[in-house]
């Protein structure tokens, strides 16, 4: 039985509109019966975002997460008590998404609260990826209409490379924050600060051009999976990927020896990055 009502679904949509996410890009792409359960995953996403991002005390913050994991524990339990809930409640029906990833994405965000990350290992870069990015490709598979294991590995893949194409492009932006997602063993290599502050200020174009090989790795994997298993019904993950390895390789061409300005694309280079890739499948 569906629970969320048509105000639902228009309060998740209107969360994404007003973010002008890059993300709606590629909810678009789908049928219209679909997009509001992918506007949902966003809006769970974006409101456990906003409160490890936004000032506040870390108790304070930290409660807030407790609440939201205990919202998605009354929704699988089939009480779902808020618009975002009720429209997750509904496509876990309808569409049986792997609810252990809404919990993932929680202790992503626990890992930010309870931070500032400051110089992750490789393996907690990793698991820090899997939670925050990962798990939402892995949600949103099965609205897409993918829940084979290849177009699982696709979304493994995507997932890591564009989170790391995010901490790429927001290296000087997260120092302000204290935070710096770089890691350790690349900044202790090159003899670099593990403190956000003093790390910007040092050359750390070897660092940068590191993990970039490593989000290069991952989109080549992406690539080869796809290859294999074909695009059908992966049009929305293609537009996100379009979109971000753009960006990358704008980064790529300006040089990792510079961390700022932030790197955008203008809408004319979003939409070509598009175009190469509605030609697959």
């Amino acid at each position: 039985m569906n629970l969320a009502t048509q105000s639902d679904f228009q309060f998740v949509e209107n969360m994404v509109t007003r973010s002008k996410s890059s993300f709606a890009m590629g909810m678009k792409a789908l049928p219209r019966d679909r997009r509001g359960y992918l506007f949902a995953i966003y809006a769970y996403c974006r409101i456990l975002d906003d409160i490890a991002d936004e000032a506040g005390l870390r108790d304070q913050k930290l409660a807030d997460l407790d609440l939201w994991k205990k919202r998605v524990d009354n929704m699988i339990s089939g009480k779902p008590e808020c618009e975002i809930t009720r429209v997750l409640h509904d496509a876990m029906q309808n569409y049986d998404l792997p609810h252990d990833e809404l919990y993932q994405v929680i202790e992503g965000m626990k890992a930010d609260v309870l931070g500032p990350i400051q110089a992750p290992t490789w393996p907690e870069l990793q698991t820090y990826c899997r939670q925050v990015a990962v798990s939402v490709g892995l949600l949103s598979l099965p609205i897409f209409g993918r829940t084979d294991d290849l177009a699982k590995q696709f979304g493994v893949e995507l997932g890591h490379a564009l989170q790391l194409t995010n901490i790429l492009r927001d290296v000087s932006e997260d120092s302000l924050e204290g935070r710096l997602y770089l890691p350790r063993e690349l900044l202790e290599k090159n003899n670099i600060s593990y403190l956000a502050e003093e790390a910007v200020t040092a050359d750390l174009s070897n660092v940068m051009a590191e993990v970039a090989n490593k989000a290069q790795e991952h989109y080549e994997n992406a690539d080869r999976i796809l290859s294999e298993s074909g695009s059908k019904n992966l049009q929305p993950a293609l537009l996100m990927m379009a979109v971000y390895r753009k960006l990358f390789e704008k980064m790529q061409r300006r040089g990792w020896h510079k961390i700022t300005p932030r790197m955008r694309l203008s809408t004319t280079e979003k939409a070509f990055a598009v175009m190469k890739y509605l030609t697959w499948g």
